[in-house]
């Protein structure tokens, strides 16, 4: 496999950013997951919605309820009292509504439905018209067609929106499955993964690059580590003001308490996360920075394992061949023999009839009583005479040979 060349250092710049990109989107999908969980496994959210009056809900940025913006901004008369308008504002029954369609959202998720949820227009207008005659008994306030048609031309566009999204991922099969994979537990496995592939990659740009894998890990804890800080700041922020109203309130405070509690164990999680690889990336430089003052120590010698003592083999000649090989074996590896064979027993010696012995007059070793000449120094047994001088001297007591004449030559 061929080595990858060196990046250069844009390289590396561009394809960090689209990996923060990528973090920064895992990230949100992992948190939507758990929150979404968390809601819809639970009536807590659809309950408080029911029991909450819209007319004490604050205005973000104003500093006031539903029911003082009414009365300073759109109400002339003095002789209307702000309870008048509280109870117009919450014979609407706008939480009510939410809290029904939501529940029906939440089936769809946990698979007891197959119904898309969709809010018409026509469902904004009779909500108001379910207030139009309270209201003008006691606030005087006539709402005629032409406001109920500006409120629908308002409202129309963005509920248009939301039921094409709507039907887009709920009135077909594969849509409600993408959403219901969506909250269940392989899509935090499948998040899981494409983070950890992501961090492979973050490496390998970083390597490829010439820089260290340590920097991978620190921008990864960066990259979760800031917006979780953040969050978790804005969800203490939310927590501590939640301290100072009254206990009379009613509103839509224990909806946002409700909707805020997953998010203080994504947030505090998504820190603890960050610490972690900020920690990982702080061991692995430190490693190799006593890598680099310690190169002797940190080379890594191969483990020699402790051999067996070795067994003894006992060794046989061949009965073919004569080599050695081992007795186990039932053919001979050079010729092929089978060793299952029995040699012939060597003969026995003969002894002489009489069983008599005698020793040799010359080398002293014992021989049959009835052996003329010494079968270990060839001495006569009667003269003395070793055999060699015997034969020379004529007295070894041989046939002679016949001298050759012209006869039997031919």
């Amino acid at each position: 496999m061929a080595k990858s060349m060196p990046r250069s250092g844009g390289y590396r710049i561009l394809h960090t950013f689209l990996c923060v990109i990528c973090a920064l989107f895992l990230f949100f999908c992992i948190s939507n997951t758990i929150m979404l969980r968390a809601l819809s496994s639970s009536a807590e959210l659809t309950d408080a919605l029911r029991e909450a009056r819209l007319s004490d809900a604050g205005i973000p940025f104003t500093g006031k309820t539903v029911s003082e913006y009414i009365m300073q901004g759109y109400v002339t008369d003095e002789n209307i009292l702000p309870e008048d308008i509280s109870a117009a504002v919450d014979g609407m029954g706008i939480p009510a509504f939410l809290a029904d369609k939501l529940e029906q959202h939440f089936a769809l998720l946990r698979g007891d439905s197959d119904t898309p949820v969709r809010i018409a227009p026509e469902e904004i207008s009779d909500l108001l018209g379910q207030i139009t005659e309270s209201l003008h008994e006691s606030c005087k306030l006539v709402i005629d067609e032409s406001d109920q048609k500006l409120l629908r031309d308002t409202v129309e566009p963005a509920l248009n929106t939301v039921n094409s999204i709507s039907d887009l991922f709920g009135s077909n099969q594969a849509g409600r499955a993408f959403q219901r994979f969506g909250v269940s537990i392989w899509a935090y496995v499948l998040e899981i993964l494409l983070l950890v592939l992501l961090i492979r990659r973050w490496v390998n740009i970083r390597k490829n690059s010439g820089r260290d894998a340590a920097g991978a890990f620190k921008g990864v804890g960066l990259t979760a580590g800031i917006p979780c800080a953040v969050g978790l700041l804005l969800v203490i922020i939310g927590g501590v003001h939640t301290l100072f109203i009254r206990d009379d309130a009613v509103g839509l405070y224990a909806v946002s308490k409700i909707v805020r509690a997953p998010h203080w164990y994504i947030q505090i999680t998504g820190v603890t996360f960050a610490f972690f690889m900020l920690s990982l990336a702080h061991y692995l430089r430190v490693k190799a920075k006593w890598r680099e003052a310690h190169p002797e120590k940190a080379e890594k010698k191969p483990a020699v394992m402790p051999s067996a003592p070795p067994v003894p083999v006992h060794m046989v000649s061949c009965i073919s061949c004569g080599r050695e090989i081992e007795a186990n074996m039932k053919f001979c590896k050079y010729c092929g023999a089978k060793q299952e064979e029995e040699t012939p027993a060597a003969p026995a010696p003969q002894k002489d009839a009489s069983g008599d012995t005698v020793v040799c007059v010359s080398c002293g070793k014992e021989i049959a009583a009835n052996m003329k000449f010494c079968k270990y120094c060839g001495t006569n047994q009667q003269s003395g005479e070793n055999i060699v001088d015997a034969v020379l001297n004529g007295t070894a007591g041989l046939p002679e040979v016949p001298e050759e004449t012209d006869d039997t030559a031919k």
